[in-house]
């Protein structure tokens, strides 16, 4: 028999394997070195790929690496269908180190199966301090030859060399994206920021939606879009761009409920109106709603961008934040319009209140033997109260007092246009009875019958001491007698205003002497509210009346006044104050 060979354990054969283990480790170094030399993920896979697919002799690989959980998702591949990237298994666990897949028990390891199916032979798991970050497979080798232990101890060098550089590439990759991410956030803020100065130096609404027109344009690069701005209770579109009339109405109410940026294809429906195939029909694909102060005053609804690229988070809260500048901007603008308004009103009121003022008597005229005080308080700038002293051609005085139904300019004007009528007609030297049928047939003709005014007017003829008087449905003016006997002036007739004069007025006549008093008011005095909502009333008046009769006229006004606003006690003014006091000396 021929003689076995022996295996050469000699210094030769120790120095061969020290030259082998040499280059070993120049070729471990010299992987270490080109995979390390760059950043890029792709070029270490690849090149990772190339050197091992050479070491072992096989024409196919692939390399997975763990995304989440148990995730793995194929990054590279070198001879298998360009197809097979991007394919995720799903791995419990890897064993440790390399294996051939054929060794592992199906049953135990679900997803070996897929690793067949794709004709994977052999994996070389990527370990980082027992963590498992992804693993290299390959197909089978050309020789069909196992590997032995020490190609399985080199190759683990290699594949921990690889997982250092692979991991060393990622969180360089995820630094740069995060300082790019930084770097579009610190870009987007400065953007905001200009924008911020320019959108508050506007008040002009048009001008506002044009510049944030401007800003979705030249900041996101929109090609579509619906601004819809809140104007009352609805939702109305500012502005759009898009093939096919805006929605409107119902539609926009219930986008404008969605809470945050969103794309429309993720919108839950919740209702028997869909809104998908509306804006799907007009290639709106975002929808970003915009509030102030917890309600939605705005709506964006964008289509795709001129670069088609996606929108992402940040796209969608940059567009957010844009939309609230323009926002706030359009409700600064809005209420700056209404401070002005309010202003110019105000500045209106104020000249009226001075108009109002200047129709009522400046000097009351004096009358032989009487002392007049009256005074006049509106509840607003402008009032409807009226009174009023004139001079007839035949010597008698005329004193007058009305109150038009409601309040503020309205009743100002009407009270003015009441105050212009008498002064035309007591020329005419018509009876009190008569004057006051044609002041109502007028104020009918003026008003349409919607507005009223109360009224009562007497002569005073000094001569004869006798105070002739219509009572248009006024207040009774009060006579308190110097014995302190009182009686009320109830003779006259209906409203003014209502409807044309189908029954004469009734003047009543009454005398007057030394020491005795009459009264006129307005409901302002008898019907102030206290904080209660109680009324000041009729009966407190005529107590305060019989207190101060033996005053004169001023000091009886003061009287009436100060305890009407005692009862009130600091509540609000609920209507117009006006009184009148005159006193026989």
């Amino acid at each position: 028999m021929p003689r076995q060979q022996r295996r050469h354990t000699g210094p030769a054969a120790q120095g061969d394997d020290a030259e082998s283990s040499h280059f070993d480790h120049a070729a471990l170094f010299e992987f270490s070195k080109v995979i390390n030399s760059s950043l890029e993920l792709d070029f270490i896979l690849s090149h990772i790929l190339l050197t091992i697919m050479g070491k072992i002799l096989s024409t196919r690989g692939l390399v997975a690496l763990r995304r989440d959980g148990n995730s793995y998702g194929v990054e590279t591949v070198k001879g298998f269908p360009s197809a097979l990237r991007g394919t995720q298994w799903t791995i419990r666990s890897l064993p440790a180190g390399s294996f051939a897949v054929s060794s592992l028990d199906g049953k135990k390891h679900p997803w070996v199966r897929s690793l067949q199916d794709e004709g994977v032979t052999i994996v070389l798991p990527l370990v980082i301090a027992e963590r498992t970050i992804g693993f290299l497979g390959f197909g089978e080798r050309l020789a069909r030859k196992k590997l032995h232990a020490r190609e399985i101890t080199y190759l683990r060098s290699l594949a921990n060399i690889s997982a250092t550089a692979i991991e060393k590439s990622q969180m360089i990759g995820e630094l740069q994206r995060v300082n790019r991410n930084l770097d579009r956030r610190v870009q987007e803020l400065g953007t905001l920021s200009e924008l911020g100065r320019e959108f508050s130096a506007l008040l002009d609404p048009e001008k506002l939606v044009r510049l944030l027109v401007f800003s979705l344009l030249g900041q996101i690069g929109v090609r579509r879009y619906v601004i819809c701005v809140k104007n009352g209770p609805d939702m109305n579109v500012v502005a759009s761009k898009i093939d096919g009339p805006p929605p409107q109405g119902e539609l926009l109410s219930l986008l404008a409920r969605i809470k945050g940026p969103t794309f429309t294809k993720d919108l839950v429906v919740r209702g028997p109106v869909d809104p998908r195939p509306v804006l799907d029909s007009l290639t709106l694909s975002v929808l970003v709603p915009i509030e102030l102060k917890g309600e939605a005053r705005g709506l964006l609804l964008l289509g795709d961008k001129l670069s088609r690229e996606q929108f992402s988070e940040g796209d969608l809260e940059f567009v957010a934040s844009l939309g609230n500048l323009a926002i706030i901007s359009l409700e600064n603008a809005r209420l700056f319009k209404e401070a002005i308004e309010k202003q110019k009103l105000e500045d209106e009121l104020l000249i009226a209140r001075e108009i109002q003022k200047g129709l009522l008597p400046s000097v009351i005229p004096e009358i032989p033997g009487f002392q007049i005080s009256a005074t006049n308080v509106s509840s607003k700038q402008v009032g409807g109260d009226y009174y009023d002293v004139l001079r007839t051609s035949d010597g008698r005085h005329i004193i007058a007092i009305g109150d038009v139904s409601g309040k503020g300019s309205p009743a100002a004007l009407l009270m003015a246009n009441l105050q212009a009528t008498i002064r035309a007609l007591v020329p005419l030297g018509l009876s009190l009875g008569e004057l006051t049928g044609r002041v109502n047939d007028l104020m009918c003709e003026n008003t349409g019958g919607d507005k009223f005014v109360t009224f009562f007017w007497g002569a005073i003829n000094h001569r004869d001491m006798t105070l002739t008087y219509v009572n248009a449905g006024h207040n009774y003016p009060y006579v308190i007698h110097d014995d302190g006997t009182s009686g009320r002036l109830e003779k006259g007739g209906m409203i003014l205003g209502v409807m044309k004069t189908p029954v004469a007025y009734e003047e009543g006549v009454i005398s007057l002497r030394g020491g005795d008093m009459l009264v006129l008011f307005t409901d302002g005095v008898s019907e102030a509210m206290n904080a209660q909502q109680q009324e000041y009333g009729e009966e407190r008046l005529e107590r305060v009346l019989h207190r101060v009769h033996g005053e004169d006229a001023p000091s009886v006004v003061r009287a009436i006044h100060d305890d009407v606003a005692l009862h009130t006690s600091g509540a609000p003014q609920s209507d117009d104050i006006t009184m009148m006091v005159v006193k026989i000396r």
